[in-house]
């Protein structure tokens, strides 16, 4: 098995974990953790790829993308959605720049 994440970064705080929790997915509040979650399930030789460098690349480029186009956007989607999507990106981007968001790529073998 193989599937990528968005998860807080290790060795939070509590009060990391909820700002991670509010610039990320709904599964960055998942009570265990995936190698857990793995393991549990019977797979072996869990490996995990930190891909959180790419994450921001990408990210970042998502945010300008959106401002290189934003009456396009704005025309499309309206000012408000627009708006939002901006909030939303740069709470990402400074989430992972503070250490909190991680992007992680893990590829398992069940037994």
């Amino acid at each position: 098995m193989a599937f990528l994440t968005i998860e807080p970064d290790d060795d939070l705080s509590p009060a990391q974990r909820r700002r991670a929790g509010r610039a990320g997915p709904p599964s960055v509040l998942l009570p265990t953790s995936y190698p857990s979650l793995l393991r549990t399930a019977g797979f072996v030789d869990i490996e995990v790829v930190d891909l959180t460098a790419e994450y921001r690349v990408t990210q970042q480029a998502k945010f300008d993308q959106a401002d290189r186009h934003r009456s396009e956007l704005i025309a499309l989607i309206g000012v408000e959605e627009y708006e939002e999507g901006r909030r939303e990106r740069r709470k990402t981007l400074e989430a992972i720049d503070a250490g909190l968001l991680s992007r992680r790529l893990y590829v398992a073998r069940r037994r």
